[in-house]
């Protein structure tokens, strides 16, 4: 509707974590049940939801979850269903379709690129928003890393929590300057991660989920680079990787993020047909795959696109760092 009435506002497709906490993001963001009508449940993104709501509910499932995709790979996009389906869980058991065991979860966010590291300290921030600050009160002020007692007495009074922490590395690379500047211990941030990751591991009521980009980009340095290598260290101990979109899903993301109607499958089936005779009378002047029967149903799923169109956008153009491939 706002394509066609011409008050198109590209932040729509900016997903931003931070902006939802503070209540200022895009509608299509900040309500959860519109937020789900136009989010198309990849494998990958199902797996993730049942995981934490499993984990939480002390059946088996991970703790420690790594989101590690390219650039515009879907990562704030997975960590926006996970708030919303903690936060509304009426809504995400409907949506999921696992009613059965959908709860109410007490959610933490800390997102990298808003926070300010002469500011409140992660553990400050996430101890705050679980409404148990005055457990580390002073190594917050301190700037000092709470030990696993500490946070294992904020996890007890949260629980169950959902624990978020988007843009890590950006906030990383800010707070090793800071530390410079403030002169305090070099290292409390990583420290501070590596005990949190290992008390939610130990715990069947929290789940911690942690964005990394899988490659550090242009605007950063070495310095970054090896950062990246350590916080990968200290997470990879305990944690499992999970891919929320994956192979000829993208088709699907993108028709459910565009279009209000698609009209008849049918339809869709019809005209993938034609192409598909088009391409058999052509021969060998178009490449063999577009001439087997599995390129027909890949172009019905494409459709209103052409999967070339898709397929060189977010798989060849997708490979530079700087590409954003959602927007």
């Amino acid at each position: 509707k706002d394509i066609r009435e011409g008050f198109f506002d590209e932040r729509v497709f900016a997903a931003d974590l931070g902006d939802v906490i503070k209540g200022r993001a895009p509608v299509e963001y900040q309500d959860a049940r519109l937020f789900f009508r136009r989010t198309y449940p990849t494998k990958g993104l199902r797996e993730l939801i049942e995981n934490v709501f499993s984990r939480v509910s002390g059946r088996p499932g991970d703790a420690v979850i790594q989101l590690q995709t390219p650039f515009g790979g879907g990562k704030t996009h997975a960590l926006l269903a996970l708030y919303h389906s903690a936060n509304h869980p009426e809504i995400a058991g409907e949506f999921w379709g696992f009613s059965e065991y959908a709860r109410k979860i007490n959610v933490a966010v800390f997102v990298g690129t808003s926070a300010d590291p002469f500011g409140p300290t992660p553990w400050g921030e996430i101890a705050k928003q679980l409404g148990a600050y005055d457990i580390i009160s002073e190594h917050d002020k301190k700037r000092v890393a709470p030990g696993k007692d500490k946070l294992n007495a904020i996890l007890d009074k949260a629980s169950p929590c959902l624990i978020l922490i988007d843009e890590l590395l950006e906030y990383v690379v800010k707070a090793g300057r800071t530390e410079e500047i403030l002169d305090t211990e070099r290292g409390q941030l990583l420290a501070f991660l590596q005990e949190l990751s290992e008390v939610v591991g130990s715990r069947k009521d929290a789940v911690l989920v942690v964005t990394l980009p899988s490659s550090v980009l242009e605007q950063y340095d070495e310095r970054a680079e090896r950062t990246l290598s350590k916080l990968q260290h200290v997470l990879g101990r305990v944690e499992v990787i999970y891919t929320p979109v994956e192979g000829v899903e993208i088709y699907e993301i993108i028709r459910k993020r565009l279009f209000e109607s698609l009209g008849s499958p049918s339809k869709h089936q019809e005209i993938a047909q034609e192409f598909y005779e088009l391409y058999e009378r052509l021969g060998a002047d178009v490449p063999t795959d577009v001439r087997e029967l599995s390129y027909r149903e890949k172009m019905a799923r494409a459709y209103p696109f052409h999967p070339e169109l898709i397929d060189v956008l977010y798989e060849r153009w997708g490979s530079f760092p700087r590409f954003q491939r959602t927007r």
